[in-house]
């Protein structure tokens, strides 16, 4: 066979032969892409506790937008919530983890968003998904904008963000 029909007939033949393989790869990449959904959905269904964080978040905007003026500090912003299963994910590995948390405590006044209980301050500054992580300037402006972030990740998006620190943008 030749042309259009004889072609799809020898890539069903090959897919056909390959099926289990290509099963497996499909399903590889759509657990590597779902995994802090996943690992969130056990975390909430098996009532695990995050670990302690020595991070002390603020709720307030006005007061964390005040303090950063005192100290001359970015505001880190969290916008989360306790059904979003990628934030409880960040809840129990990227806010406890010490190089995270000590970089957040010396360098940013942390604040934490519930988009259920402060749903003005995410249309504010635009949230449209959570987890969102924000910096912010001492008058409230958006300097950087994240998203989900492993530990590790987030130790870099601090990183980028330390020049902010001392001058601002």
């Amino acid at each position: 066979m030749t042309g259009p029909l004889g072609a799809a007939a020898r890539l069903r033949a090959w897919a056909g032969k390959r099926e289990r393989f290509i099963w497996a790869v499909v399903v590889a990449l759509v657990m590597s892409v779902q995994w802090p959904m996943l690992k969130g959905m056990y975390y909430r269904a098996a009532d695990v506790p995050a670990p302690p964080t020595s991070i002390q978040w603020r709720t307030d905007l006005a007061s964390a937008l005040v303090e950063a003026q005192r100290t001359n500090k970015p505001v880190l912003v969290d916008f989360s919530a306790d059904w979003c299963a990628p934030c409880i994910v960040m809840k129990h590995d990227v806010w406890p983890d010490r190089a995270v948390a000590a970089a957040v405590s010396q360098s940013y006044v942390p604040l934490l968003i519930d988009v259920d209980r402060e749903s003005t301050v995410a249309e504010q500054y635009r949230v449209n998904g959570i987890p969102t992580v924000l910096v912010l300037d001492a008058r409230g402006r958006v300097i950087r904008r994240g998203s989900f972030l492993s530990a590790s990740g987030m130790r870099q998006f601090l990183k980028t963000n330390q020049p902010h620190a001392a001058g601002g943008e």
